[in-house]
């Protein structure tokens, strides 16, 4: 009961807020940053390639750039699909 109790506090400590939409919002931040530290360690891994001389660094960095940038710019890319609506 106790392994419930913690991760009870462990999944709802920053999540809770006053209405749904702020929720949204706030998991939305934390899905941001999780991306991009997920990016990070896609451009480190293809870093880790370079140094190795693996053939396919090069795809995987451009991959993880492209990914990290997409991420950086979702905030613009709905705004402005929202302002042609």
């Amino acid at each position: 009961m106790k392994y419930l109790i913690t991760l009870y506090y462990f999944f709802t400590f920053d999540a809770n807020a006053r209405s749904l939409r702020s929720t949204a919002n706030k998991f939305a931040q934390e899905t941001t940053q999780l991306a991009m530290i997920c990016g990070l360690i896609g451009i480190i891994l293809a870093g880790i390639y370079f140094a190795l001389g693996k053939q396919d660094a090069s795809t995987k960095f451009t991959q993880a750039f492209f990914g990290i940038l997409i991420i950086a710019l979702g905030p613009s890319i709905v705004s402005f699909i929202k302002g042609l609506a």
